[in-house]
């Protein structure tokens, strides 16, 4: 069986993430090397990054992918994420994904934060 190719890799991760499948998520994350920051959070460890992620499961309407633009193991993934509330309905992201040996090695993603802060502001 072939490797996947950085986009095809990243495209499944998406996948599963809308398909609200955090295990199957995190088969595309590395075990051993792994980063991920967005104006929200920031981890160095895959399986804490899929508890975070999985906590929009709930609000998740679906990944509207617009564009995807690769180079060599980057994959840079211009996105909008549709959610069922009110408030913050749709978000445009910008993901950037560095893909070794076909595993997710870094993730940051690159957003509005203001309305998600909103919700949690005292």
């Amino acid at each position: 069986m072939s490797q996947l190719t950085p986009e095809d890799t990243v495209a499944a991760f998406l996948d599963a993430i809308e398909a609200r499948d955090f295990e199957a998520a995190r088969k595309y994350l590395s075990d051993t090397r792994f980063t991920y920051s967005s104006p929200v959070s920031r981890t160095d460890n895959a399986d804490t990054f899929i508890i975070i992620i999985s906590r929009i499961g709930p609000i998740l309407e679906s990944i509207e992918r617009r564009r995807t633009f690769t180079d060599g193991n980057e994959v840079c993934s211009i996105l909008k994420y549709r959610t069922t509330m009110e408030a913050i309905e749709e978000v445009p992201v910008v993901q950037l994904a560095t893909v070794l040996t076909g595993k997710i090695t870094a993730l940051e993603v690159f957003f509005d934060a203001s309305e998600y802060n909103k919700m949690f502001a005292e």
